[in-house]
């Protein structure tokens, strides 16, 4: 039997056109519903490497990494699978949870949720970490809410990312970790046809490159692996893969700003665009022709990386999890395109754009010149005070100290020395809104120094996390505690590893990784460079020096999933892993590099000295011998006690005499020098576009730090003592004399 059927055509258009309007208006309500901004629920846990994609009208989250940075177990991985109505973003629906997992790829197509690869620790907090990646794939129906398994990858990869095109799914990057090491690096990615039953994966093209902890999306039939982490450190290259001629080829390097570059980036495809955004406030699309990259849209509230970026309308994208430097994130932001083009200027510190709303950033400053380059987030900072104005607190000190605060949001850490021979040593919190004293600590000294302006006194400056005060003073004790003042643990280095010799004191500061501190004791006696466990005080590794006095403190810096820590010290500047402590190289010879602290940029470790021709640029990377590794030494520059402060234009140095010079970063040529009121014993800082240099004997200079010598203002405080110290947050400058407190606010 034969059927005839007759089609009417204009019914079929109307159909449609109802069909579509109820598609768009139900995409259009699911859009205009979506919180601008921060939105007000959070992820479940706060998380990196994790999965996240859109599936339907929800929003979907898996998994994760939720513990310290670059600790790993069983208890740091998040346990969570769930999901949000996007009409609706208001509670999560908890869903069917497979395996812990972190570094995997995630993908939506069709209905189902596919996973593959990952990494995962199966040991108990505090065992060594056995971290190792997964070759599982699975797959998750978002309809049944079933879980079913599917063809392994060909060999573990984790660090990788996972995207879908025309029916296939394509791996890009990653490597192979065991045991919490990596073993090797894929130089091939993978695909596999989502036609085919059982799944079957093939090997792209080999390449002569490898990445890890990379972005990547699927765009115009093309795939981008973005940005990661590669033999040279971070990177910005783009590769493009182009599925017809199964070739590989490079795009224009991502614009990832400071040491991350496009390192733990997210990218996605936004309504057929490529959208990526690395540590950046500023997310940029590549341009219509695929040879640029422009800025998108407006600023975002925070910076983050190992994050998720998920297209929810075709101008939004969900900016969710991640980490900045202060930790794991939980946050969901909304980011739309459609409500502005065009990068905001920056400042000449591109390292430093403006702090997100609410108490960030800049509510914190974590030890000795902040996190070592004297950089804050700080906003809302005075320019001009006096006794009389601008000054929301002032209060004395018991005793006399010469360190610097350090601030964790709304306390205040300070510490000092009383007695004839400082044989009461003061720990102190005070509140940042008043100054009023919140608690006061008193311990014994283990050796008597008899008091003198030619001896340290309480000169180390602390360090401060989420959780703890660590204090290091100049007779030895060395102890941890709590923000409320319970000692955590206590040692003596002096009875561990001998008395402090030497006519001036100790004054090296400690510093901060994560999950560690770090000591360096160069004095007139047997000296040496300490790695400390914060949790528990033990000494993880301890590496002996020549005899060699010296006041500088070390300059810690994470980068690429690197540890460094670079030591300019009387005669020597030095470079070590501060994993393992293994120097990487030394240059000597350098005359009175003794107070200053080295200053780090993406590629220089600039040292200052008190001796002129002294003060100099060094490369960072790359194998130089002796003085090839000299980048430029500074024009006319001298630098007494002050350290030196880089901006992405300038180095700015401080001498003896009171005259601030300003060199050109690239050359070490000196662009002007200007005399303000006198020396400076504390170091410059830069607050976004403004650089300020407080004077020993109470004046302050305030300049811009677009290279220019514009004075924005001179301010004087009478003081008794001298300034040693400042501590920048949001909307305050605490300054630390000897015997004083005084907090400046507009």
């Amino acid at each position: 039997m034969e059927i005839s059927v007759k089609l009417d055509m204009n019914a079929i258009s109307r159909v449609c056109s109802v069909i579509l309007t109820i598609l768009g208006t139900y995409f259009h309500a699911s859009a205009s519903l979506l919180p601008k901004g921060k939105w007000e629920i959070t992820l479940p846990d706060p998380i990196t490497s994790f999965g996240a994609c859109k599936s339907g009208g929800f929003l979907y989250a898996y998994s994760g990494h939720t513990g310290e940075a670059h600790v790993y177990s069983r208890e740091t991985h998040s346990q969570s699978f769930v999901r949000v109505d996007l009409r609706n973003p208001k509670k999560w629906e908890e869903l069917p949870f497979k395996e812990p997992l972190q570094g995997f790829g995630m993908v939506a197509h069709e209905g189902v949720i596919y996973l593959a690869g990952g990494s995962q620790a199966t040991n108990d907090a505090g065992e060594k970490s056995n971290l190792r990646s997964l070759d599982n794939v699975s797959a998750f129906d978002t309809n049944t809410k079933k879980w079913t398994e599917l063809t392994p990858l060909p060999g573990p990869r984790s660090s990788h990312e996972l995207v879908v095109l025309d029916g296939k799914l394509y791996i890009l990057g990653g490597w192979n970790m065991q045991n919490g090491h990596g073993v090797e690096w894929y130089d091939h990615g993978l695909v596999a046809d989502l036609s085919s039953h059982p799944l079957e994966w093939s090997k792209l093209p080999k390449v002569n490159w490898r990445i890890r902890a990379n972005s990547g999306a699927a765009v115009g039939g093309k795939l981008y692996a973005i940005g990661g982490l590669n033999d040279d450190g971070t990177s910005n290259k783009v590769r493009v893969f182009n599925p017809k001629n199964n070739k590989w080829s490079d795009g224009p390097d991502y614009p990832g700003q400071g040491r991350l570059k496009a390192f733990g980036s997210a990218a996605c495809n936004l309504d057929g665009r490529l959208l990526a955004c690395s540590f950046s406030s500023i997310p940029h699309i590549l341009s219509s022709d695929g040879k640029k990259w422009e800025p998108a849209g407006p600023k975002l509230l925070e910076r983050r990386f190992f994050h998720r970026m998920v297209p929810v309308s075709p101008n939004q994208v969900a900016f969710l999890g991640g980490a900045d430097w202060e930790g794991h994130l939980n946050s969901i932001e909304t980011f739309d395109i459609s409500s502005g083009t065009g990068q905001e200027k920056l400042t000449p510190a591109k390292s430093l754009p403006s702090p997100p709303k609410g108490a960030g950033k800049g509510s914190t400053w974590r030890g000795f010149r902040g996190d070592g380059n004297s950089h804050t987030y700080a906003k809302g900072l005075p320019i001009e005070w006096s006794d009389n104005e601008n000054v929301r607190w002032r209060i004395s000190l018991h005793g006399y100290g010469q360190s610097t605060p350090v601030i964790w949001h709304e306390k205040v850490f300070t510490t000092a020395t009383e007695g004839n021979h400082s044989e009461n040593l003061l720990l102190f919190c005070h509140s940042l809104n008043d100054g009023k004293l919140i608690w006061k600590k008193t311990y014994p000294a283990p050796v008597k120094i008899e008091r003198s302006k030619m001896v340290s006194q309480a000169a180390p400056s602390p360090v401060v996390d989420s959780k703890h005060v660590y204090i290091f003073f100049e007779s030895g004790l060395l102890f941890a505690t709590d923000h409320l003042g319970n000692d955590q643990w206590s040692r003596n280095l002096i009875d561990e590893y001998g008395t402090f010799e030497g006519n001036h004191g100790i004054g090296s500061s400690l510093i901060q990784s994560a999950n560690h501190l770090g000591l360096l004791i160069d004095h007139s006696g047997p000296s040496y460079l300490l790695k400390i466990e914060k949790k528990t005080g033990e000494t993880t590794w301890k590496i002996d020096r020549p005899e060699r006095v010296s006041w500088s403190t070390p300059t810690y810096a994470y980068e690429g999933g690197k540890e460094y820590l670079y030591i300019s010290s009387n005669g020597i500047v030095e470079a070590y892993d501060f994993t393992n402590g293994k120097q990487l190289w030394q240059l000597d010879g350098i005359e009175k590099n003794t107070v200053a602290s080295p200053t780090i940029t993406e590629k220089l470790v600039i040292v200052g000295s008190s001796e002129p021709k002294q003060s100099m640029a060094l490369k960072r990377f790359g194998d130089f011998q002796g003085k090839d590794r000299i980048a430029w030494i500074a024009e006319d520059a001298t630098s007494s006690f002050g350290s030196p402060l880089a901006t992405d234009l300038c180095v700015y140095f401080v001498n003896r005499a009171g005259v601030v010079l300003c060199n050109d970063l690239k050359t070490g040529k000196k662009l002007w020098h200007k005399r303000i009121q006198g020396s400076c014993w504390a170091s410059p800082t830069l607050a976004n576009d403004k650089i300020y240099f407080f004077v020993k004997e109470g004046g302050a200079a305030v300049f811009k730090s677009d290279g220019t010598n514009n004075v924005l203002a001179e301010n004087t405080l009478t003081i008794k003592s001298r300034i040693y110290g400042v501590a920048p947050v949001d909307r305050a400058l605490v300054v630390r004399t000897g015997h004083e407190l005084i907090c400046l606010s507009n």
